[in-house]
């Protein structure tokens, strides 16, 4: 079988990566893994380069198009994190993950509630996006009003685009990021500006990575099982293989993970 990732560079694929490798392991299949880099050209030519092959199945996270069948028969293909009509999707509670970011700052009184976004447009960030601007609005406020920034993931370019959001006439007392990457470079854009986290900003991530913990203050972010979505993508695709009957959709729950750098806006 195939996995087929978009960024093997981003911790959290690789525990998805894990996840499947062993649960595979234990049903004696071999995994092929292909990086695909946020190409969503590239993730589509390496599917149909393995189509080429004796790959049994595939794993991917979104492919542009969906997938031609191979030698009269339909590919055995199970998504993650998106969906592919007439194929099985194993995805994240992502809507539920991100209405519990909007409703703790929310609850804690903040009202001005930015936003670092990912740039690649995965069904997985579109839906963090959308309830970010559901919340606002059921709040009385208007999104379009609020700071927000697109940034590659990495420290780097969100340290880059948190500067920008905390440098406004108006900066935000809360930052929603798409993924712990782009929290950690809000951090690094905060320090540069001297604002305390979480006393002058808050900041909120999403994915749980390793190393959350050690930031300092210790980031609240939604804790999504990576490892076991990539296990329970294997399971659905050996049963897809065998013939047995599959949920069209199956959905991993997440929670909210409060830690320090969540608090109440400055006054």
């Amino acid at each position: 079988m195939a996995l087929i990732v978009p960024d093997v560079t981003n911790p959290f694929f690789g525990h998805v990566m894990r996840g499947a490798q062993a649960a595979a392991w234990d049903a004696g299949y071999a995994v092929a893994l292909v990086d695909t880099a946020n190409d969503p050209a590239w993730e589509l030519g390496s599917y149909e380069a393995l189509q080429a092959g004796s790959v049994d199945g595939f794993l991917v996270f979104g492919i542009v198009q969906a997938p031609r069948r191979r030698g009269g028969r339909e590919e055995k293909l199970v998504v993650i994190e998106a969906e592919i009509p007439g194929h099985p999707s194993v995805i994240l509670d992502g809507a539920g993950g991100a209405d519990a970011v909007m409703e703790h700052p929310l609850g804690l009184g903040h009202r001005r509630i930015g936003r670092i976004a990912a740039p690649v447009g995965r069904p997985a960030f579109r839906i963090r996006d959308e309830r970010w601007r559901a919340a606002l609005g059921a709040a009385g406020v208007d999104p379009d009003a609020m700071p927000y920034a697109r940034s590659e993931i990495g420290f780097a370019a969100a340290r880059a685009a948190a500067l920008e959001l905390l440098a406004a006439e108006e900066p935000p007392t809360a930052i929603f990021c798409d993924d712990d990457n782009l929290a950690g470079g809000a951090y690094l854009g905060a320090r540069e500006l001297g604002r305390r986290i979480p006393h002058d900003v808050s900041i909120v991530g999403f994915d749980d990575l390793d190393f959350v913990a050690v930031l300092d203050p210790p980031l609240t972010t939604v804790t999504a099982d990576a490892a076991r979505l990539g296990a329970l993508a294997f399971e659905t695709l050996a049963a897809h293989m065998a013939g047995e009957p599959v949920e069209p959709v199956r959905t991993l729950p997440v929670q909210l993970t409060i830690r320090g750098s969540t608090g109440a806006p400055p006054r």
